[in-house]
């Protein structure tokens, strides 16, 4: 009778590996591709747009301002100002 080490029996704790979500998410925009999409899709000088800072989540937007995608722009074909 042959004795073989029996594989471990012990449980593995499971830790699921999904990706942040995308709020959570670090902003890595190039600054160039920002300037263009602001400049492309009309954005006012007085609405303050701002470029994100390093290493932001799109929860980190200042007081007074909220994030929007670009792909609500290019893919959504969402405008600013909106109208009625």
């Amino acid at each position: 009778m042959s004795t073989s080490a029996k594989p471990s029996t012990k449980k593995r704790k499971y830790k699921p590996r999904n990706p942040p979500g995308p709020d959570q998410a670090e902003i890595n925009w190039k600054e160039e591709k920002f300037h263009n999409l602001v400049r492309n899709f009309g954005f006012h000088s007085d609405w303050g747009v701002q470029f994100p800072t390093p290493n932001s989540t799109t929860l980190d937007a200042p007081p007074g301002y909220m994030t929007l995608y670009a792909d609500f722009f290019r893919e959504g074909n969402f405008r600013l100002p909106m109208s009625r």
